[in-house]
């Protein structure tokens, strides 16, 4: 089920003190304050991945559908980190706006995408290499692992 033009920020604070992070690691709190950038059209999607960035304990997570929608989140929140689907749809896809927004925000991604062809595969480590890519239904452990892969962790 897509959404168009709608785009949200989620601000969670920190767990309690005592609960551990779902990654089984405690995470230092400067990584977990890292602002994440959800880029996804699906919108069951986009929140299964809020689900996992927060069950790991990150803190800010802001989610977008489109790629201008992501552009103008990005200067908002200058993510630490860019978690995009390939394919968003009309309008430029997922592989561009990273490009796009790694042309003044250095954040390290990571592509979730149903469409992993050999074609993505080289397009992504051309234009933005050291990209992580997942495939879709999203692993709930890769996904974490990637991302803090990606986070140089």
């Amino acid at each position: 089920m897509p959404f168009e033009d709608v785009w949200f920020t989620s601000d969670r604070r920190v767990p309690p003190s005592g609960s551990e992070p779902e990654s089984g690691d405690s995470q230092p709190a400067t990584l977990l304050a890292t602002p994440v950038l959800v880029i996804e059209d699906e919108s069951l999607i986009a929140w299964m991945i809020e689900d996992i960035l927060t069950d790991v304990g990150f803190t800010t997570i802001a989610i977008v559908a489109s790629g201008q929608q992501a552009l103008d989140q990005a200067r908002r929140i200058a993510p630490g980190l860019i978690v995009s689907d390939v394919n968003l749809g009309k309008g430029e896809d997922g592989v561009e706006t990273v490009r796009a927004i790694r042309r003044w925000c250095p954040a390290p991604a990571v592509f979730v995408t149903g469409y992993a062809d050999a074609t993505i595969r080289e397009r992504i480590e051309r234009d933005l290499g050291g990209a992580q890519l997942l495939r879709k239904p999203v692993d709930r452990k890769a996904l974490i692992a990637a991302v803090m892969r990606a986070l140089g962790n």
